[in-house]
């Protein structure tokens, strides 16, 4: 199928560059009831316990309906992340290691051979489908790739038989391949991270023109209902195709047990990943010179990359722990080992591939009310939700747990408790259950 794709080039090296770094993942919430504490009112108490009993009625009615009852017997699936790098791809590692585990599954396992964890996808065997992307941006332009990975994909489609293709984060080249999926005759089902572009975000089109195209596949999973809300009130996708899934912990290492909170103990705080305008970095800080104003003893690491600017000064001028560059998985389990609580202060988010990662490790959130957050972060279950989006709120959320370690561990256990129902194994049967 011939095409065509003019772009300006210089343009095209740092939004596709970006594109296909960008990640953001959520998780399903889950908790357990528990009495809230009455000297701390989070995001109001008005409407919480409504809105916490609705979340709880409706997720109860989607366990019992989505996997109870599901059939793998000669499912024939095949899971693809072309991505370089970033949390996605840890997750097609720990997604494929349970799909070859699961009896009566034939999965396949697609990924780029310019991935960061490819070499240890290497285990897959011949259930892997390697193929090759892209180091750079402007590597996108070689379409002649595109080419031969639409004949490379139909013929390993007709040799596993496979019978759905599940794509767990949109590519750049996926409007030029997508079409060969539904020519073959297989269902398609793509997983949507953002509705929309964050806030800041110079690449829109390219977001619109993947949005189009997943709006022909068979079905749009999103990993919060926000996401989902918002895909179908723009009338991209259409509303009957979107299921709202969740999104499993991830592991960057063995479980450990969190940090004990001790009274007068310096409380560590971890602000982790990509660093961008709408992730709140800004608000975290003022909330932290509020506490040590307070004489709360926080002490702040920030690991991620992207630019500081005039924030590298108030780091350190606060003492904070900078790493500013891409981390790799064994440094990322260092990190979270060391820390009491993972920070969201975002400004704007569809859900949060952190918290994901925060809750694979047993640590506790606070977070900003903001989009999908409020799904994720359960108020005083499995982290806290400050009042508003402003660091005068986010600073009394923080001193509040610090003040009240009895439901630190108390979040500590649930995140423990609860893991089964946040797994791996989970994730693979919502998707069956979707699709079968």
């Amino acid at each position: 199928m011939p095409f065509a794709l003019i772009v300006d080039s210089s343009t095209a090296r740092s939004s596709l560059d970006d594109w296909s770094n960008r990640v953001e993942i959520g998780c399903m919430p889950q908790w357990y009831p528990s009495e809230r504490p009455t000297s701390y009112t989070g995001r109001g108490s008005a409407g919480l316990s409504e809105s916490r009993d609705a979340v709880l009625s409706t997720h109860s009615a989607r366990k019992t309906d989505n996997t109870a009852h599901y059939s793998l017997q000669n499912r024939r699936i095949m899971f693809s992340f072309w991505g370089r790098r970033g949390s996605m791809s840890r997750f097609i590692l720990e997604l494929g290691k349970i799909a070859l585990e699961s009896p009566g599954l034939r999965p396949t396992i697609s990924i780029s051979r310019q991935n960061e964890l490819f070499d240890s996808c290497r285990d897959f065997g011949d259930v892997l489908f390697p193929v090759d992307t892209f180091q750079t941006g402007v590597g996108a332009l070689a379409l002649w790739r595109v080419q031969r990975l639409r004949a490379r994909l139909l013929k390993r489609l007709v040799a596993d038989r496979t019978q759905l293709v599940v794509t767990l984060m949109p590519h750049v080249w996926d409007p030029l391949v997508s079409p060969l999926i539904r020519q073959a005759g297989v269902r398609h089902a793509v997983v949507i991270h953002d509705a929309e572009p964050h806030p800041g975000d110079p690449h829109a089109y390219l977001h619109r023109w993947l949005l189009r195209e997943a709006g022909t596949c068979d079905l749009v999973c999103t990993l919060s209902a926000a996401v989902a809300d918002r895909l179908a009130a723009d009338a991209l996708v259409p509303k009957s195709k979107i299921v709202t899934l969740f999104h499993p912990d991830l592991l960057y290492g063995p479980r450990t047990a969190p940090q004990p909170l001790e009274p007068g103990q310096e409380f560590r705080l971890l602000f982790l990943g990509r660093i961008l305008p709408y992730k709140g970095l800004p608000v975290l800080v003022d909330a932290v010179r509020q506490l040590r104003g307070r004489g709360i003893p926080v002490k702040l690491g920030v690991f991620g990359e992207g630019p500081l600017g005039s924030l590298a000064d108030e780091l350190r001028s606060l003492g904070a722990e900078i790493i500013n560059r891409w981390l790799d998985d064994a440094e990322i389990a260092a990190l979270l080992a060391r820390f009491h609580v993972v920070m969201l202060p975002h400004t704007a988010a569809s859900q949060s591939g952190v918290a994901a990662t925060a809750f694979g490790s047993g640590l506790p959130v606070i977070a900003t009310p903001v989009g999908g957050l409020t799904e994720q972060v359960i108020d005083h279950v499995n982290g806290l939700i400050a009042e508003r989006s402003d660091a005068e709120s986010l600073a009394s959320a923080i001193e509040h747990l610090y003040r009240t370690p009895a439901l630190y561990r108390s979040m500590c256990d649930h995140i423990q408790g609860a893991r089964a129902s946040r797994s791996m194994q989970r994730f693979l049967a919502d998707i069956i259950a979707h699709t079968t």
